[in-house]
Order: C-alpha cells, then structure tokens, then sequence
C-alpha cells in the first residue's frame, strides 16, 4: 500500500506513551531544548496551534462505483474505509540541528458485496532539521513504507520517499518552501518539485499553499480550529490471479471542511467532512493488460485525535 501524500483502529504503542507521565516529562525537557536553540517556529504569535506530531484517524465512504466495469455491476460497486496512525518525535535536539524518527500505519479495506480486501501497510522516517541563520531552514528527510500482508505481497507493495526542503522567512507571517521529492519503487522513479507558502494573514487567519495539501484555517481561540483543505492520496496493492500478481492502484482527492476542539493540554479531537472528486481505480496484471477507470464523486465523513505540542 502507498499513502503518497499523505504521510496519516487503535493508538501504537509510541503513541500512548505520549500520553503518560513519563512522556510528559521528556517531552517538557524537548520543548525546552527546542526554545532554547536557535529554531525559530512563528505559529506561537496566533491563535493557531502547532502542527500534529501524532494522529489516529479513521475515515469511511460509501457507494463508490467505477464508471467502467469488466464485471458485473455488483462487483463495481464498493466501500472504502481507512484507519491510519502516525507520529514524529525529536530524538536529539542540538542548537542549530533536530533529529526526528518517525512511523506510520495504515488499514485501507474495500468492502464489495462479494468479498473484502484489507491492506496494511508500516513506514518508518527520519530526518535532520537546521536552522542556517535566522531566516533559513532546511530539512533532509527519507521515509520507507512495506506492505504487511504476507498473502499479497510483491515487488510493487514498497517503496521509498527521499526529500530535500527549505524554507525561507521573508516576515514572522509569510515563509515559502523549496524543495523536491525523489519517489522509488519497482514500477517507477520519478522526481516531484515541492513549493509552496504559508501566511498568517492575523491572529485568526491562515493560507497554506503547499501542494498537494492546500489549506485555509481559522482560529477563533487558542481552543478551537476550522480548515478547509484538501488533500490527495493513493493507495497500491497487489493481489494473486490464476498465479499471476495484479497491481491495484486507487487514487482520489478529498475536499472538505475539518473542526478541531482541544480536549487537554496536548490532545485534539477533529470531525471532517467532504467530498471527493478525481477518482480513479487502474488494474495491471502485465504490460499488456491494464484497466484505468474513474470513480464516482462521494461524500466521506472522518474522526480523529491530534496530538500538538503547543
């Protein structure tokens, strides 16, 4: 399973050690490292709160239907759900330089009236944030993802994302981002440029221009937190047909409306709804033999918990 962009049943074990005592702790002594090196972060002169370094999520959709189908009709129409957990910590906070691991997973399950596939799927990151002078900012990431199903399994379940960033801070308000992503797998290698801005338009507003995760978010209080945004995502699998391996691939993207309520110092609850748009399911079972078809727009409904540090 690949989860390109977005990088989102139960809390691992990391992350409910974020949440006791212990943790607290150690995550005080890291704030307290981080404030008092030279990282300069600007989110703390408005209302919005800082970005979630852990999240449990769960999303469904239903009635989803290809508009082209080799079978019949019933077999065409499907429900998605997703459940994704995910968190990124600083290890090793130095003055000028942060060191951040990471880890992710991901259940993806398409419910059709005959049958059901699960895919799960782990990842592992690390990265190394430096803070050049006081408007310079870079990071070097790499993020490794693997299928975990044993019965599906293939050359094309894994892969490796590889990334460059800067950001730049024209103002406390306004940073713009530079940077490219190099993508590996068995199918394909490709380089994606990465740019983008965020403004803090005042102590309520906020643009993020980042493709492919563009948002605008408002913040009435230090408690509350509304966004538009979207997001794409895309999610492969492989699957065993008459000893041949068929490659799956499910692409859309999702537009919706997110509140979050702060629940305690470091947890947020966030309900979102949406629609998505630009769907698309291909089916490869060789060179050959390929399927690409549309799905149909759906409304999806998602919950999930946040965790901020400021």
């Amino acid at each position: 399973m690949r989860r390109i962009y977005a990088t989102q049943a139960c809390f691992s074990l990391s992350l409910l050690m974020i949440f006791s005592a212990k943790a607290y702790a150690f995550g005080d002594v890291l704030i307290d490292k981080i404030l008092r090196s030279d990282f300069i972060y600007d989110r703390g002169l408005t209302n919005l709160p800082f970005i979630p370094i852990a999240y449990v999520a769960a999303m469904q959709q239903s009635a989803l239907e290809t508009e082209q189908c080799p079978l019949a009709a019933q077999e065409c129409e499907f429900e998605y759900q997703s459940i994704s957990q995910g968190a990124g910590l600083p290890v090793w906070v130095g003055q000028k330089q942060m060191v951040i691991v990471g880890e992710t997973l991901d259940i993806d399950v398409f419910d059709k009236r005959s049958d059901s596939t699960t895919i799960n799927t782990g990842g592992l990151m690390a990265a190394l944030i430096s803070q050049h002078s006081t408007n310079w900012q870079s990071g070097a990431f790499i993020y490794s993802y693997q299928n975990l199903d044993s019965d599906t399994r293939s050359d094309n379940t894994s892969g490796t994302f590889v990334g460059m960033v800067g950001r730049y801070r024209h103002s406390t308000r306004f940073h713009s981002y530079w940077g490219a992503v190099k993508v590996d797998t068995d199918r394909e290698s490709m380089l994606y440029p990465y740019a983008g801005f965020d403004w803090y338009i005042d102590n309520h507003w906020a643009v993020t221009a980042v493709i492919p995760w563009p948002s605008v978010s408002y913040a009435p209080n230090e408690t509350q937190l509304v966004r538009l945004g979207a997001l794409v995502s895309e999610t492969t699998w492989t699957v065993q047909q008459d000893d041949r391996f068929a490659t799956q691939d499910f692409s859309q993207v999702t537009v919706g409306f997110a509140f979050e309520q702060k629940f305690s110092r470091l947890v947020w609850g966030e309900f979102s709804v949406g629609y998505t748009g630009l769907g698309k399911l291909q089916i490869e079972a060789d060179a050959d033999s390929k399927l690409a078809t549309d799905i149909s727009n759906q409304p999806f409904f998602k919950l999930a918990l946040n965790v901020r540090p400021l």
